[in-house]
């Protein structure tokens, strides 16, 4: 992404647009994890289900509070999107350890923010949000291996590290060409 003052006002409503539909996916997503709640609890009285079920309520009221604040107030646009990414990490981290880790198959919702961090955020953000998910991954699989001594594969982690960043690397890289080319458009139109 090029500077945020170099960028053309068709450029920076384009952004906020897209922030907003990032907020609406966030919403969406907090929906059908509280739906998967619902229909897997089946009279559950585990804390780790309790704690499922709170976070997710949380990031829903979270989700409605990002999406009303940049709807109508369109200032300051990286820290409101590196506030919300953060956001979406820690929720998605606290959700991946109350739903067991590894096993629990939540790792792929780790893939909503980066792709949002690498489409709308420079380069550095992007990565240092893939480089905070692929530390608490290998940490806490670390964590399991040593303490718990369970069949957890710090080399499985790894793996989903490096996917991320080739992620984060490859939808920067098409989205900085995709600005640069509306940013032409808007020059010679």
């Amino acid at each position: 992404m090029t500077s945020w003052h170099g960028l053309s006002a068709e450029s920076r409503a384009a952004f906020w647009r897209s922030l907003q539909t990032l907020n609406f996916t966030r919403a969406v997503i907090a929906l059908v994890l509280l739906l998967y709640l619902s229909f897997n609890r089946s009279g559950s009285t585990d804390p780790g289900s309790f704690l499922y079920a709170e976070t997710c309520i949380l990031y829903l009221a979270a989700a409605v509070g990002f999406a009303m604040l940049t709807m109508y107030w369109r200032h300051r646009f990286l820290m409101q999107l590196s506030a919300q990414i953060a956001v979406d990490i820690a929720v998605i981290s606290m959700l991946y350890l109350a739903g067991g880790g590894a096993r629990s198959g939540l790792v792929i919702l780790y893939l909503f923010p980066l792709a949002g961090a690498a489409i709308l955020a420079p380069l550095v953000l992007a990565l240092f949000s893939a480089s905070l998910v692929t530390l608490f991954l290998l940490a806490e699989t670390a964590w399991q291996v040593l303490f718990q001594q369970s069949g957890a594969s710090v080399m499985q982690a790894g793996l989903y590290g490096a996917a991320f960043f080739a992620i984060v690397l490859s939808v920067n890289g098409l989205a900085a060409k995709l600005i640069r080319q509306e940013e032409l458009a808007a020059e010679r139109g």
